[in-house]
């Protein structure tokens, strides 16, 4: 595949042995995205994804020079056409979710709003240890249905209210209990964790891979529309999301 070379402040794309890196790059502004970012991001998911040489798509972010590293602040409200970036937010999520390489998000920093919606639209997550997730109540008319219903999935309703209602922010050791983090890692030892399983999860049979996302996809879907299922089925989706909840601060 070809691998554009950004201009400054635009994400970046690098490529090495099946493994796509986007990465985000506007350090110095909190890597805010904004809709000239969203939509490279876009159309270069589209093209990973219809690339068969392309087997992990990480999104990470650069957080050199910050004194508190931000993964993503979100995005800039105040631009024209903010409602159109809200939309292409809610794309780039659903892109992630539905790409046939596995997505990785190496979390380098803290995250913001629905911002988070990428984070967990990825089907693997690896933090930096400390790391901590906003969801500011002021943000909330930003958040898509999608990413409540994400919110939901991982977090379950309590730890959602929780999160969008007491303004405390979320750590990530708190959400690796639930498995939503498969890594929490100290930042020395980080890059190099994120590098052996993005090659780990690379060495993978690619049908098997697909196989399986798809039936875990189907899994999902199912759940999501349970309620009027018969009781076997929504037992057995019940049990499915039956994690133990977030512990308080």
């Amino acid at each position: 595949m070809t691998v554009d070379v950004a201009t400054p402040d635009t994400p970046l794309l690098t490529y090495a042995g099946g493994i796509a890196t986007i990465r985000l790059n506007r350090p110095a502004s909190s890597n805010w995205v904004r809709g000239e970012d969203l939509r490279w991001m876009l159309s270069t998911l589209l093209a990973l994804d219809a690339d068969p040489a392309v087997r992990v798509v990480v999104l990470t972010a650069n957080t050199g020079g910050q004194g508190r590293p931000v993964f993503c602040g979100g995005y800039e409200i105040t631009q024209p056409g903010a409602e159109d970036q809200e939309a292409l937010f809610a794309s780039l999520s659903t892109a992630l979710t539905q790409m046939r390489p596995i997505t990785l998000c190496a979390l380098t920093g803290a995250v913001y709003g629905p911002a988070l919606d990428l984070v967990l639209a990825c089907d693997i997550r690896v933090a930096v240890s400390g790391t901590t997730l906003h969801l500011p109540l002021e943000m909330s008319p930003l958040h898509s249905r999608s990413f409540q219903a994400r919110l939901v999935q991982h977090l379950g309703i309590d730890g959602t209210r929780r999160a969008l209602l007491s303004g405390r922010a979320i750590t990530v050791e708190e959400l690796s209990l639930r498995g939503v983090f498969e890594g929490v890692v100290r930042p020395d030892a980080f890059d190099g964790y994120v590098g052996v399983l993005a090659r780990q999860i690379a060495a993978q049979d690619p049908a098997v891979v697909q196989h399986v996302k798809r039936t875990l996809e189907t899994v999902v879907q199912g759940c999501s529309s349970a309620a009027g299922a018969p009781r076997s089925i929504r037992s057995g989706c019940g049990a499915l999301s039956s994690r133990p909840p977030m512990p308080p601060s």
